[in-house]
Protein backbone atom coordinates (compact mmCIF):
# COMPACT_ATOMS: atom_id res chain seq x y z
CA UNK A 1 0.00 0.00 0.00
CA UNK A 2 1.69 3.61 -0.74
CA UNK A 3 0.53 7.03 1.11
CA UNK A 4 -2.00 8.42 -0.12
CA UNK A 5 -1.88 10.97 -2.57
CA UNK A 6 -3.61 13.42 -0.47
CA UNK A 7 -1.06 13.38 2.40
CA UNK A 8 1.77 13.63 -0.50
CA UNK A 9 0.26 16.65 -1.56
CA UNK A 10 -0.27 18.55 1.67
CA UNK A 11 3.01 17.90 2.52
CA UNK A 12 4.29 19.45 -0.25
CA UNK A 13 2.09 22.31 -0.16
CA UNK A 14 2.71 22.49 3.64
CA UNK A 15 6.56 22.25 2.85
CA UNK A 16 6.00 25.13 0.06
CA UNK A 17 3.81 27.48 2.49
CA UNK A 18 6.23 26.90 5.74
CA UNK A 19 9.52 27.82 3.42
CA UNK A 20 7.89 30.71 2.13
CA UNK A 21 6.56 32.41 5.41
CA UNK A 22 9.24 31.29 7.65
CA UNK A 23 12.21 31.25 5.59
CA UNK A 24 11.53 33.99 2.96
CA UNK A 25 12.11 31.74 0.26
CA UNK A 26 10.42 29.66 -2.78
CA UNK A 27 11.39 26.29 -2.94
CA UNK A 28 10.62 24.21 -6.09
CA UNK A 29 8.95 20.50 -5.42
CA UNK A 30 9.94 17.54 -8.01
CA UNK A 31 8.60 14.29 -8.04
CA UNK A 32 7.76 12.34 -4.77
CA UNK A 33 9.57 8.81 -4.65
CA UNK A 34 7.55 6.12 -3.28
CA UNK A 35 9.58 3.48 -1.10
CA UNK A 36 13.22 4.79 -2.20
CA UNK A 37 16.59 3.91 -1.45
CA UNK A 38 17.04 4.40 2.36
CA UNK A 39 20.18 6.67 1.88
CA UNK A 40 18.84 10.26 1.31
CA UNK A 41 20.66 12.63 0.05
CA UNK A 42 24.59 14.01 0.62
CA UNK A 43 26.85 11.64 2.87
CA UNK A 44 27.14 14.43 5.48
CA UNK A 45 23.72 15.96 6.37
CA UNK A 46 21.41 16.99 9.10
CA UNK A 47 18.16 15.32 9.62
CA UNK A 48 14.85 16.68 11.22
CA UNK A 49 12.25 14.25 12.64
CA UNK A 50 9.00 14.76 14.42
CA UNK A 51 6.75 11.67 14.94
CA UNK A 52 2.90 11.83 15.24
CA UNK A 53 0.10 9.00 16.07
CA UNK A 54 -2.99 9.13 16.52
CA UNK A 55 -5.72 8.57 13.26
CA UNK A 56 -2.58 7.98 11.92
CA UNK A 57 1.32 7.13 13.09
CA UNK A 58 4.64 8.03 11.51
CA UNK A 59 6.60 10.66 11.03
CA UNK A 60 8.13 13.32 9.05
CA UNK A 61 11.74 13.92 8.26
CA UNK A 62 13.31 17.09 6.48
CA UNK A 63 16.68 15.80 4.99
CA UNK A 64 19.45 18.18 4.18
CA UNK A 65 23.43 18.89 3.51
CA UNK A 66 25.25 20.53 6.42
CA UNK A 67 25.20 23.89 3.55
CA UNK A 68 21.55 24.17 2.47
CA UNK A 69 21.02 23.57 6.76
CA UNK A 70 22.90 26.82 7.02
CA UNK A 71 22.09 28.50 4.04
CA UNK A 72 18.26 28.00 5.53
CA UNK A 73 19.02 29.14 8.91
CA UNK A 74 20.67 32.13 7.42
CA UNK A 75 17.39 33.11 5.74
CA UNK A 76 15.17 32.11 8.86
CA UNK A 77 17.52 34.73 11.01
CA UNK A 78 18.05 37.07 7.93
CA UNK A 79 21.91 36.48 7.75
CA UNK A 80 24.38 35.23 5.38
CA UNK A 81 24.93 31.46 5.43
CA UNK A 82 28.33 31.73 6.33
CA UNK A 83 27.56 33.97 9.70
CA UNK A 84 25.79 30.80 10.85
CA UNK A 85 27.23 29.42 13.46
CA UNK A 86 25.68 26.39 15.33
CA UNK A 87 22.22 27.62 14.47
CA UNK A 88 21.49 25.22 11.51
CA UNK A 89 20.83 22.38 13.51
CA UNK A 90 18.17 24.42 15.36
CA UNK A 91 16.55 25.04 12.51
CA UNK A 92 16.10 22.18 10.89
CA UNK A 93 14.37 20.76 13.82
CA UNK A 94 12.36 24.37 13.60
CA UNK A 95 11.29 24.42 10.45
CA UNK A 96 10.71 20.03 10.37
CA UNK A 97 8.02 20.89 13.62
CA UNK A 98 6.51 23.61 11.63
CA UNK A 99 6.18 21.15 8.51
CA UNK A 100 4.83 18.42 10.63
CA UNK A 101 2.48 20.89 12.02
CA UNK A 102 1.29 22.23 9.43
CA UNK A 103 0.34 18.78 7.83
CA UNK A 104 -1.39 17.83 10.99
CA UNK A 105 -3.69 21.26 10.76
CA UNK A 106 -4.71 20.57 7.25
CA UNK A 107 -5.18 16.91 7.41
CA UNK A 108 -7.42 17.62 10.77
CA UNK A 109 -9.93 18.97 7.86
CA UNK A 110 -10.83 15.78 6.70
CA UNK A 111 -10.05 13.43 9.50
CA UNK A 112 -9.54 13.09 13.18
CA UNK A 113 -6.03 15.18 14.32
CA UNK A 114 -3.08 13.74 15.14
CA UNK A 115 -0.72 14.56 18.36
CA UNK A 116 2.38 15.16 16.92
CA UNK A 117 6.03 14.79 19.18
CA UNK A 118 8.82 17.27 20.04
CA UNK A 119 11.41 17.50 16.85
CA UNK A 120 14.70 15.26 16.79
CA UNK A 121 17.58 16.52 14.73
CA UNK A 122 20.42 14.16 13.80
CA UNK A 123 23.54 14.55 12.52
CA UNK A 124 26.45 13.12 10.78
CA UNK A 125 27.49 11.40 7.78
CA UNK A 126 27.10 8.09 5.54
CA UNK A 127 23.62 7.11 7.36
CA UNK A 128 21.22 5.13 6.54
CA UNK A 129 17.19 4.70 8.23
CA UNK A 130 16.07 1.23 8.58
CA UNK A 131 11.91 0.54 8.54
CA UNK A 132 9.64 -2.38 9.63
CA UNK A 133 8.21 -4.58 7.01
CA UNK A 134 4.96 -2.25 7.27
CA UNK A 135 6.01 0.86 6.45
CA UNK A 136 4.56 3.05 3.87
CA UNK A 137 7.06 6.10 2.73
CA UNK A 138 7.22 8.94 0.61
CA UNK A 139 10.05 11.39 0.44
CA UNK A 140 9.47 14.10 -1.42
CA UNK A 141 12.32 15.92 -3.24
CA UNK A 142 12.64 19.79 -3.39
CA UNK A 143 15.31 22.58 -4.09
CA UNK A 144 16.35 25.84 -3.21
CA UNK A 145 18.29 27.86 -4.90
CA UNK A 146 21.81 25.66 -5.59
CA UNK A 147 20.55 23.47 -2.92
CA UNK A 148 18.62 19.95 -3.08
CA UNK A 149 17.00 18.91 0.27
CA UNK A 150 14.04 16.19 0.79
CA UNK A 151 10.81 15.87 3.13
CA UNK A 152 10.07 12.65 3.91
CA UNK A 153 6.64 11.23 5.49
CA UNK A 154 6.80 7.71 6.96
CA UNK A 155 3.43 6.17 7.68
CA UNK A 156 3.34 3.46 10.43
CA UNK A 157 0.67 0.58 11.66
CA UNK A 158 -1.20 2.11 14.46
Amino acid sequence: MDVPAELVATLIHATEDVFEKMVFRRVTAKTPIARGDRRVGARAKIVGTVAFTGHRCGMVALHTSPAAARDIAGSMLGLSATMVNGEAPDAVGELTNMIAGALRTRMAESEPAWAIGIPTVTLGSDFSTRYGANVQRVLCPFSLGDHDFSVELVLTQA
